[in-house]
């Protein structure tokens, strides 16, 4: 797609729902027992597009609202929800004989819930009605 709205230029754990599977590339790891590893110090960092779709128009990006601040964490309520459901569907082709496509939507509400995100519920109803486009291609 090639619009990225956030770089992460640390490594970033996050305790997953999904446990019993284990993975790894060059820019994540998912460990049998949940944790799921963000390998931002790789390369130039891993970047991703926020909650899709976005379209960037010079230096405006239009689509998809990425949340307000969250204070707690300093990023958008969106920020770490969208992170762990790019990085899943990201290398999906990879990952859906072993992980269901369900399962990492339902850890993006969540992520999303925690973070006390408004629109939460919407955003789900969204990546469960087109997320199917993207899983594994």
């Amino acid at each position: 797609m090639g619009v990225y709205v956030y770089c992460l230029k640390q490594d970033y754990c996050h305790a997953s729902l999904i446990k019993g599977r284990a993975f790894e590339n060059e820019w994540f790891k998912l460990e049998p027992a949940g944790n799921v590893i963000i390998k931002g110090t790789h390369c130039k960092g891993y970047a991703w597009d926020g909650c899709s779709p976005k379209l960037k128009m010079k230096d405006i990006y239009v689509g998809t609202f990425e949340g307000v601040l969250n204070f707690d964490t300093g990023q958008s309520k969106t920020y770490y929800a969208s992170l762990i459901h790019d990085v899943f569907y990201q290398f999906s082709r990879e990952l859906k004989s072993f992980i269901k496509r369900r399962e990492v939507d339902r850890e993006f509400y969540i992520i999303l819930k925690s973070n006390s995100f408004a629109f939460a519920g919407l955003y789900y109803i969204a990546v469960r009605l087109f997320g199917w486009m993207f899983w594994g291609k």
